[in-house]
């Protein structure tokens, strides 16, 4: 029951529960009030209006805050239904706020609206809004002992006519004084027969409807959820905030760019459906150059197709690899490097070596259990194990432990026969030429 406020809604719900207990029938209310903007708590308190009826063991009311939801339907107001319908309720009316042009929600967690209007109250003008027109399936005019009301009554029918009419159920216009109960119950009468209506038509897919807008609903809420949690926690959200306060992106755009590093594809975007329905894992092994190339050329695919990628490099930290340039540039890409930057002594690594290789396989750990990635790259892992920096355990058990969905790789010369057996795809680089024995240096962009 909804309409605007003053019009009668509660004095009218008053008359009509009693002309439902009158039938024995039990019902619940949900009664959607304005938020009071001190303590956030429902500001009319319907309960208040209604305590003559707080007695009545078969009358359960309650009050509910809009706290800002649009729509005039506070957000918990289709669980409180579902309660009382679930606690064996006959009737459920929901009572809400009032609604204008675009407050329409409430049409969508009820199988009956029934819209009051009243004269001198600017109503004849309101019943021509397309919204309340849309949403209501059996139209009140309410103190019809005042003059005027009649004229309600015509505008009322001159835009329905004008509206595509339900089959099988043409819109009714019940002419009540909640005051003294009159017309309350043909207004009942008339409930119970548009419910007979949808039992014998298109109820269930109007309650196909109702479903799938609950689960929408749910999902979009614990969506937001969870995304604003994760820009939190990674620092993304502040970063973005920062960058449209200097006026370096415009709201839109960095939005845009902030969905794609969740693996979120943005309306209009290029991503194809993101995630991998089976991961596998790789070793690049072998005494020829291109083994990182590789890697690095699979990562540039996976970003490409929405996938999530991270990049753990072994014994690389403290030296300007070219790749440590376009971290910040590509969408869904991390890259750590960890280690000294000097020579290792194979037969004496330095603890710092030895500490920082520890780091970077316990940062790999952490990022397999963490299931935000879709590829976890651990580059140089190999010569890790060969130098003695970790053991060859460390990493079969993270080959053992990673998520199904999950692609792994490893990389680096020298890979131990464990490491190729539990692996499912192994590649070895042979070297037949290299630039190097012919005296030309590393080059910048190619080698590094």
């Amino acid at each position: 029951i909804t309409g605007s406020p003053g019009v009668g809604k509660s004095t009218l719900i008053e008359k009509l529960i009693r002309e439902i207990r009158k039938r024995d029938k039990t019902v619940g209310v949900v009664a959607v009030d304005p938020t009071s903007p001190f303590s956030g708590g429902a500001f009319l308190g319907d309960r208040v209006r209604m305590q003559s009826l707080s007695t009545d063991e078969g009358v359960f009311i309650r009050s509910m805050a809009t706290r800002g939801s649009l729509g005039g339907v506070a957000r918990a107001t289709n669980d409180a239904v579902k309660v009382l319908d679930a606690s064996g309720m006959d009737f459920i009316i929901v009572e809400t706020v009032g609604a204008g042009q675009s407050e329409v929600e409430v049409m969508r967690i009820t199988e009956t609206v029934v819209v009051m209007l009243s004269p001198g109250a600017g109503d004849d003008i309101q019943a021509l809004k397309a919204g309340m027109m849309e949403i209501g399936d059996v139209f009140v005019v309410n103190k019809a002992d005042l003059e005027n009301a009649q004229r309600v009554v015509v505008d009322v029918k001159n835009t329905l006519s004008m509206k595509e009419p339900e089959e099988g159920w043409k819109t009714p216009i019940i002419k009540t004084v909640a005051t003294t109960g009159e017309g309350v119950d043909e207004l009942l009468e008339t409930i119970i027969r548009h419910r007979e209506h949808l039992s014998s038509s298109g109820a269930s897919e109007q309650r196909k409807r109702r479903v799938e807008d609950e689960v929408v609903s749910a999902i979009r809420e614990k969506a937001a959820d969870y995304i604003i949690d994760s820009l939190r926690e990674s620092n993304r959200l502040a970063e973005t905030i920062e960058r449209v306060m200097n006026l370096e992106k415009d709201p839109y755009t960095a939005v845009d760019e902030l969905l794609s590093t969740l693996r979120i594809r943005p309306k209009g975007g290029r991503m194809d459906d993101p995630g991998l329905e089976r991961g596998l894992t790789q070793v690049y092994t072998g005494d020829g150059k291109g083994k990182t190339s590789a890697a690095f050329g699979l990562a540039l695919r996976a970003v490409g197709r929405g996938l999530r990628v991270f990049v753990i490099q072994f014994i690389k930290g403290g030296v300007d690899y070219g790749e440590l340039h376009v971290v910040g540039d590509l969408p869904r890409f991390d890259l750590v490097a960890y280690g000294r930057g000097q020579f290792i002594d194979k037969e004496s690594p330095d603890e710092e070596d030895i500490v920082q290789a520890r780091r970077a396989l316990e940062h790999a750990r952490e990022i397999l259990k963490g299931g935000e990635h879709d590829v976890v790259i651990l580059d140089e892992v190999n010569v890790a194990i060969t130098f003695g920096l970790i053991s060859v355990e460390d990493v079969l058990s993270l080959i053992r432990e990673k998520p199904g969905n999950v692609e792994l790789v490893l990389t680096g010369r020298g890979a131990p026969d464990e490491i190729i057996e539990a692996a499912d795809l192994v590649t070895e680089m042979r070297e037949i030429k290299h630039p190097f024995n012919a005296g030309v240096k590393a080059r910048k962009g190619i080698e590094y």
